[in-house]
């Protein structure tokens, strides 16, 4: 099933008809892998890997892409681009720790650094296509990950 939807993906923006194809990026989809991933879930965990990274949250450097990067409504509210992405640097740890099924997509969790209490985190949420990719602002509890419909994601 994966395989399947990542491969349409790819077809798609070969062709030119894709969520990536020319100048207009979407920027809350999925920026597929080149290799296809195991399972959905590690496609969910590779998806929101990919867009805290792009989006200038870890350690790594912002996308120089400024298609690439959403602006946060509530987060980002009253101040510049290059402001708030400098303010976003370092706030997300690159790892991600838990992906879980929801209702309408996954949620993949992700440790913070720095932060004392480690039980709360930062969760990226997204559609069962791995479109609407998005930043949650209140924490996500990392404890409460570990229910049946979460895993340990395996990426490359």
């Amino acid at each position: 099933m994966i395989r399947t939807i990542v491969a349409l993906a790819a077809a798609a923006i070969v062709t030119g008809a894709g969520p990536q194809a020319g100048p207009q990026a979407i920027p809350r989809a999925c920026h597929f892998p080149a290799p296809t991933l195991q399972t959905a879930r590690d496609t969910a965990a590779w998806c929101a890997r990919d867009f805290i990274i792009r989006n200038g949250y870890t350690d790594a450097p912002a996308s120089s892409n400024r298609d690439d990067i959403v602006l946060e409504p509530g987060m980002d509210a009253g101040v510049g681009f290059d402001d708030a992405i400098s303010n976003r640097r370092n706030t997300v740890s690159r790892v991600p720790l838990r992906v879980c099924e929801t209702g309408t997509g996954y949620l993949v969790s992700f440790a913070m650094p720095n932060q004392l209490n480690m039980a709360v985190g930062k969760g990226v949420a997204m559609n069962q296509y791995f479109m609407g990719l998005a930043l949650l602002q209140p924490l996500v509890s990392l404890d409460a990950t570990k229910s049946p419909l979460c895993s340990v994601p395996r990426l490359p």
